[in-house]
């Protein structure tokens, strides 16, 4: 299980999102206290995805079914940053520059969904890849 490379990603997929817990930034944002669905919806969103993907670890003996439940990560992904870069958009706080040059905690934040992303896409290209390790074994056969 740990020996293949998706395993990894996925860890390093969990690991990013639950990072975002440890940023002061989305949470004592003008958004959080401006409207009342953003953080019980990125904190819902966190948990829900990156448990998945730490389930999906576990998934390693039926490859089709792990790789479906990966692009269902994928798209709680899309869906964190879209609620993410969303609030952020609308109380005008979606932005890394500030008055004195670029704000660290923003612009990390910011990038972490992102991040989150590639390391879920990588981990579904090694298990497209083992999928079709096995396919080639067994025509060989």
């Amino acid at each position: 299980m740990i020996q293949r490379i998706q395993t990894v990603y996925l860890f390093l997929g969990a690991l990013s999102l639950a990072s975002l817990g440890l940023f002061g930034f989305p949470w004592d944002s003008a958004t959080a206290t401006t409207h009342v669905w953003f953080v019980p919806s990125l904190i819902g969103l966190i948990v829900v995805t990156a448990g998945t993907a730490l389930w999906s670890i576990f998934l390693y003996e039926n490859r089709e079914w792990q790789r479906t439940v990966v692009v269902g990560v994928q798209i709680g992904t899309v869906l964190l940053a879209g609620v993410l870069y969303g609030g952020l958009y609308l109380t005008s706080e979606l932005a890394f520059m500030g008055s004195e040059g670029v704000v660290w905690d923003q612009a990390t934040v910011l990038a972490v969904p992102i991040l989150a992303y590639g390391f879920f896409f990588f981990a579904r290209r090694g298990i497209n890849h083992d999928i079709e390790l096995v396919k080639s074994m067994d025509r060989l056969r």
